[in-house]
């Protein structure tokens, strides 16, 4: 009742407020950014003198130079720790995704999906320990974690990326990593009347097609700059390729994987069978797959911005922003195994081996009629749309107080109703020969004869799924920021704050995938009448023939072009459609149960999260031995109440007989059920910054931090299991919407040096000290009448440490050299990072977070001058696990490093012409299990190039 109560109360309070004249922000740091702008219109008094008294003077950024001075200028004023990526010109980001762009501030590592940039990582920490805001407010996600996907969002959309990397009473709580805001451009900060378009055409060196990509923006601002409109738009498509090798089950004693469960079977006496003895360890993994991905990405995305100063009082904004990004995500597989699987009919055969120094197979082939070759026709399409409206007044009272209200409603969604696609047939070959002796990443093979269309191929697995979701929120603030006149006490900032969030998805798949493999046996289990006329056997294998008209020949060539290995030659695909109406024509009522992909309940719900929260932030600015100084001390206290819906079993209804098995069967009945629960907490927060000269700072700061549990281990979904016992008692798997946040305690120190307008360099070091992690919890309990063993999310005993340092130096050669090379510049930064479990068992692995790379570096070299400006980047990151737990040891990536490049010219006034180049290096992408020479990934997706015209009006 208390939280029913809680929400009008909080609306009336806001509705109130808009009645007497408050206002809305559009962001918590707004008060920091109207003192940037305050001391911007300051510095830049001897650039323009003012047509009068309502004129605002700000850094006019255009430029690769420009842009480095402005984010300098914002992160030497700024009361936290900050990064800044700016735009260098309007519509123009210094990378096309934002992901991208990101990784060029020190401590940020990205994820890639197909070589293009998606997710981030802050000091290694990614997933649900960053919280993404826009313009200030907290920003929808299709993501069904608490992630959010870069690649949503248009570069050109956008104006600054901030990265609070130390936290502010003021900034919105939950995230551990960091919390970046992505700010959208302000009509009254153009220019009068704005327009700038840009066009290019994108050749991807894998697939050799071109494709589109176009963006403009206009503004206009009326004569006494009381009222500006913006629009901005973009829209591109392109297919991206990826070429991948796979694999996985690699032979290893001290991992607990002994020969006779992951070595390979080889007939070394040449008898014709395997013999008992004839296993054997192998550096040839267990699963072997050549992949063809094939991906077209379409994005659209606009934003509307309207501002009216009706007096130097009062600033109203309204913003939106929406965005479609579509992939189809196709990908085209063959597989085979290298082991005697006990489930699958057929015993591979293999021979003519070679060994290596450490005893392993590392030579030998496959033959007999069992010889098979698996084709996957895989997808995972993305059908996002992504919108945000927001509303912001600023009132200024007096000298001393101003208010602010902000209201903004966001939404995200990917529409997947069980689209996702993994396909699997059947294909016979004479022969396929493995060879890992020629000393390359990856082995020669070779399969005699190589796949066709033409050739048969039996039904085996059909599995469609896909999770939808949506995520609507609701962000409300009311804030006030009080200046006193005079005294230690500079400025005090306060507010209160309501975000409701309501994530929901809704995961679908196929109930039994298997339906029409192995000829119709699970067809006749089933009870299934159908037609047995296209049933063949091959070896031991019995199956459906597929038609032949379901195959579409292979339309790629070149594959893992730049490896000097031998593989695969191209092989074809199928058309799903095809293949799901020979189904139907075998049993349709099979076909519609078994592989069109229904809703499974115990992956469907929705988790609300109402959040209320209050904070107080006083700064002061006392000297300190003549040195100027801020100190900035803040207090936020925030309640959220969890609801957890969705759907589970009637367990009150559950019987048990003397054996402890059910006697009934009531309780399966599947029905909507709800939970709720809530928790609070407070967090202080310590932003202290020492002046040491005008140009170098000292900056130190604390504070309590918290990220929120994945919304997985909140689900509502409860499964008992009655004939697997543990502790003599049934098992019962259920969520808890119960568990708390992961709670850390955080310091950073800097130095930083601000030597020239586009020059610094800083150094800082930082810890991050995590009290313990949600983690998987058994316990014995009674759940509606009966004991369980549970097993569910807990807050468990043990956390980790997370520290490093960071270091960045950016020098412009404008004042150094003579022209023309007065026109270069660089920035340097590099990460290290690197944790600690207190976990005894995870700290005797001795195992970085996953994900976490422990060193990385960005070098970018510039030149602008005469027109031209040009930029070639490179990014590094190294090594980081992916799985603790893999098959035959931890699975790593490898280090990665990728250079970028970028030409302009403006050939005449306002007209820029323009190439681009990502991947110059056509750099491998990899990684293996325990050993870099047990290789269970390589990746080589290619370069991208683009040329175009820009030109601003």
């Amino acid at each position: 009742m208390n939280r029913i109560a809680t929400k009008p109360a909080v609306l009336s309070l806001a509705i109130s407020a808009a009645f007497a004249g408050l206002s809305w922000q559009a962001a918590a740091e707004q008060a920091q950014t109207n003192a940037i702008e305050t001391q911007t219109a300051a510095r830049a008094d001897d650039k323009a003198a003012a047509k009068n008294d309502k004129d605002i003077e700000v850094i006019q950024v255009s430029g690769i130079r420009s842009s480095i001075k402005e984010s300098l200028f914002q992160k030497q004023n700024a009361t936290s720790v900050v990064d800044l990526v700016v735009s260098d010109d309007i519509g123009k980001f210094p990378d096309e995704n934002l992901a991208e762009a990101l990784q060029r501030i020190p401590g940020i590592t990205i994820t890639r999906n197909g070589g293009e940039g998606q997710n981030i990582l802050v000091r290694g920490l990614g997933g649900g320990y960053n919280i993404t805001t826009l313009n200030g407010r907290k920003l929808a996600s299709e993501y069904a974690g608490r992630d959010f996907n870069f690649d949503t969002i248009a570069s050109e959309l956008v104006s600054v990326l901030r990265v609070y990397k130390s936290p502010e009473a003021q900034l919105p709580e939950g995230g551990i990593g960091a919390v970046i805001d992505i700010e959208t451009r302000k009509p009254l900060e153009m220019d009068g009347t704005t327009i700038s378009a840009s066009a290019k055409g994108i050749y991807e060196s894998r697939t050799e097609d071109t494709h589109p990509h176009a963006s403009f923006i206009v503004g206009q601002k009326n004569d006494d700059d009381s009222f500006g409109a913006l629009f901005s738009a973009v829209y591109s498509k392109k297919t991206l390729r990826a070429d991948t090798y796979s694999a996985s089950g690699f032979f290893d004693e001290d991992e607990g994987w002994g020969v006779d469960s992951a070595g390979v079977p080889v007939d070394t006496n040449e008898n014709g069978v395997i013999d008992t003895g004839e296993i054997y360890a192998s550096k040839i993994p267990s699963y072997m797959y050549y992949a063809n991905a094939q991906d077209v990405r379409e994005r659209l995305g606009a934003t509307l911005a309207l501002q009216w100063k009706p007096t130097d009082q009062l600033d109203i904004n309204f913003d939106s922003l929406y965005s479609r990004y579509n992939t189809d995500g196709n990908r085209y597989q063959i597989g085979f195994v290298n082991y005697d699987e006990s489930w699958t009919p057929g015993t591979p055969l293999f021979s003519d081996a070679s060994f290596d120094e450490m005893d392993r197979v590392v030579k030998m082939r496959q033959t007999g009629e069992n010889t098979m070759v698996e084709l996957l026709n895989i997808s995972t399409p993305r059908k996002t749309d992504t919108y945000q409206l927001g509303l912001n007044t600023k009132y200024q009272y007096n000298e001393q107080w101003a208010f602010t209200l902000d209201a903004a409603y966001s939404e995200a969604k990917d529409q997947n109703a069980g689209d996702n696609r993994f396909i699997v047939a059947r294909g016979f070959v004479d022969a396929i020969d493995i060879d890992y002796s020629s000393g390359n990443k990856l082995p020669d093979v070779v399969i005699s004869p190589g796949l066709t269309a033409d050739q048969d191929y039996g039904a085996h697995y059909s599995y469609n799924s896909g999770t939808g979701v949506t995520d609507k929120i609701s962000d409300l603030k009311l804030l006030t920021t009080y200046t006193p006149a005079e005294g230690l006490i500079t400025k005090v900032d306060a507010g209160l704050s309501y975000v409701d969030q309501k994530k929901a998805q809704n995961q679908f798949a196929s109930a039994n995938p298997s339906q029409f493999s192995r000829g119709g046996f699970y067809l006749t289990r089933d009870g299934y009448a159908f037609d047995d006329s296209t049933v063949f056997q091959k070896g031991e294998f019995e199956l459906f023939r597929i038609p032949k008209d379901v195959f579409v020949p292979a339309n790629f060539d070149n594959f893992l072009e730049g490896e000097n290995s031998l593989s695969p030659q191209p092989w074809p695909s199928f058309d799903y459609d095809k293949l799901l109406a020979y189904y139907r024509g075998l049993n349709a009522e099979a076909a519609d149960k078994s592989i069109v992909a229904v809703q499974d309940r115990a992956g469907s719900y929705q988790v609300q999260e109402a959040v209320s929260t209050a904070f107080v932030q006083v700064t002061m600015e006392p000297e300190i031995f003549g040195l100027s100084s801020m100190l900035n001390l803040g207090l936020r206290g925030s309640k959220t109440e969890v609801t957890s819906s969705g759907f589970g079993y009637d367990l009150a209804k559950v019987e048990l007989d003397a054996g402890g098995l059910p006697i009934n069967n009531d309780w399966r009945q599947v029905l909507p059920v709800s939970y709720e629960d809530s928790y609070t907490n407070v967090l202080p927060s310590l932003n202290f910054k020492l002046n040491l000269t005008d140009e170098l700072l000292l900056r130190f700061s604390a504070a309590e931090v918290l990220s929120r549990p994945s919304l997985y281990y909140l689900r509502s979904w409860a499964a008992p299991n009655f004939t697997v016992r543990e502790q003599g008692l049934p098992t019962l798997a259920m969520g808890n919407p119960g568990v708390q946040p992961e709670e850390a305690n955080q310091a950073d120190v800097t130095l930083e040096w601000y030597y020239g307008e586009s020059s610094a360099l800083s150094g800082g070091v930082f810890v991050k000290d995590i009290k313990s992690f949600v983690t998987e919890g058994k316990f014995a309990a009674n759940v509606a009448g009966t004991d369980y063993l549970v097993t569910t999310s807990v807050n468990g005993e043990y956390g980790a440490k997370v520290e490093g340092y960071e270091m960045a130096w950016q020098q412009s050669l404008q004042e150094l050299v003579p022209e023309p090379f007065n026109g270069l510049g660089f920035q340097l930064n590099y990460t290290y990072v690197d944790s600690n479990y207190d976990d005894p068992d995870l700290k005797a692995k001795n195992l970085p977070f996953q994900g976490m790379s422990k060193n990385s570096y960005n070098a970018v070299l510039y030149y602008e001058q005469y027109g031209v400006q040009a930029r070639l980047a490179y990014n590094w990151r190294s090594k980081f696990v992916t799985n603790p737990e893999d098959w035959g040891g931890a699975s790593w990536i490898a280090s990665y490093g990728q250079l970028d490049a970028s030409v302009s010219y403006d050939f005449m006034h306002g007209l820029t012409v323009f190439a681009e180049a990502s991947n110059l290096s056509n750099s491998r992408y990899w990684g293996y299990v325990k050993r870099e020479d047990q290789v269970n990934y390589l990746e080589r997706f290619g370069t991208q190039l683009a040329v175009g015209i820009r030109g601003s009006f």
